[in-house]
């Protein structure tokens, strides 16, 4: 019996060290072109450019890089990059994603100095020009919405003048009808103005 549970604690340890030694590598670059590698996801002022699975050095001297696999993690392409050149796009979206490529740092490095050297203007002219379209965008929806409230405004107006120009009609009415000295014409006239008022009012 002791020997069945030292066997079973054995196996439960075996697997929690699996376990431990399984780890997520995140490469992470910010908005200045910095890259970093993280154990955790990347924050949310980041972008995740790569996740790298696998297992970390174990106490047998193993090296975690026989097991570990490169994954590439799709992104959206940046809403800028509508306002530069294919290849200002094409050589940012290489340095994105070289580590997960594995490409060497020193050509890293060359392609940050190409990109900064011929397109980190072109760059900042597309971010001034998507924060001006985002602008347009707003504005227009204001004017909208404010167009709509003051047609709403209005066909409110409208109903309720139409409401107050009923009641004043069926007031008169009520009051003539309330006479008894009407001549005929003013009968005559007090008909066709029922008319009137059922044909526009009872609606």
């Amino acid at each position: 019996m002791r020997f069945v549970i030292a066997l079973l604690l054995a196996a439960g340890g075996g697997l929690a060290a699996s376990d431990v030694t399984a780890q997520t590598r995140y490469h992470c670059r910010d908005d200045s072109g910095n890259t970093f590698v993280l154990s955790r996801p990347c924050p949310s002022n980041t972008r995740t450019t790569a996740a790298v699975s696998g297992s970390a050095p174990s106490s047998y001297g193993r090296s975690s890089n026989s097991y570990s696999t490169a994954v590439r993690v799709p992104t959206e392409e940046p809403e800028h990059y509508q306002y530069m050149t294919a290849r200002c796009r094409s050589l940012d979206s290489g340095i994105r994603s070289a580590y997960s490529r594995g490409i060497k740092p020193d050509v890293v490095e060359g392609m940050r100095r190409e990109y900064k050297r011929d397109c980190r203007e072109q760059e900042q002219d597309a971010y001034s020009q998507l924060s001006n379209e985002r602008r347009e965008v707003k504005k227009q929806r204001r004017e909208e919405e404010q167009s709509a409230q003051l047609v709403g405004q209005s066909q409110r107006e409208q109903e309720q003048r139409f409401a107050e120009q009923c009641a004043e009609s069926r007031r008169i009415i009520a009051a003539k009808r309330a006479r008894t000295d009407l001549s005929a014409g003013e009968r005559n006239e007090l008909s066709r103005f029922e008319d009137a008022f059922l044909a526009r009012c009872k609606r």
